[in-house]
């Protein structure tokens, strides 16, 4: 017959056993749930900019591509063409003698996202990273002789970039098991050290 102080020392290493192999199962289990997503993301996005000056309204068109290591966090980037942007005249309203404009070529971003499930088919979450934009800017230049007088004006084109850190926050909604949709706001690297920001709808397909 065993003593009492063995029966307590075989107890006592039973519940830790079982107290580990709960423990493991659980990690396990909070492992698998972590790496379920781990899946690859493509989409389509329009994107609405405002810089903070008067009339500078830029939309762009584009596509994302994106991972997701697991249900919390992914890498996105996103490249969009302009579809419009801001135009303007030289001279009085009655009598304009020129056009101006400002249009997106191109706009590429690398972004960290990470989400988190606030309801069953909605997640909220945010971006950071860096984003570039190349501008084209077409107008006309005065000529001038060595006198300074006006003699003409000559057609130009201009390419600007603007790059650095951008961030936002957004939500995902999920409309069936592959498909979502999304909005987001996103602040931007500064359009001439002006404020600028955009509101992007999209959608997106996982596989």
């Amino acid at each position: 017959m065993m003593s009492m102080p063995s029966l307590v020392k075989l107890k006592g290493f039973k519940m830790r056993k079982t107290l580990n192999i709960a423990s493991a199962v659980l990690l396990l289990t909070f492992v698998s749930a972590v790496n379920a997503e781990n899946v690859w993301r493509i989409g389509a996005t329009y994107s609405f900019q405002e810089v903070d000056i008067n009339g500078r309204d830029f939309d762009a068109a584009g596509l994302t591509a994106g991972y997701l290591y697991n249900q919390y966090v992914g890498l996105e980037v996103r490249f969009l063409a302009g579809t419009s942007g801001y135009s303007g005249f030289y001279g009085m309203p009655d009598a304009p003698w020129g056009n101006y404009s400002e249009d997106i070529n191109t706009q590429a971003s690398l972004l960290l996202k990470a989400q988190y499930p606030i309801f069953k088919a909605i997640k909220l979450y945010g971006l950071a990273g860096y984003s570039n934009t190349e501008i084209e800017i077409n107008g006309l230049a005065q000529q001038n002789d060595a006198e300074g007088n006006i003699t003409g004006n000559v057609p130009y084109k201009q390419t600007i970039t603007e790059g650095g850190f951008t961030y936002g926050v957004g939500l995902d909604y999920q409309i069936s098991e592959r498909f979502d949709v999304f909005v987001d706001y996103q602040v931007l690297p500064d359009f001439r050290s002006r404020d600028w920001d955009s509101i992007t709808i999209g959608v997106s397909y996982s596989f």
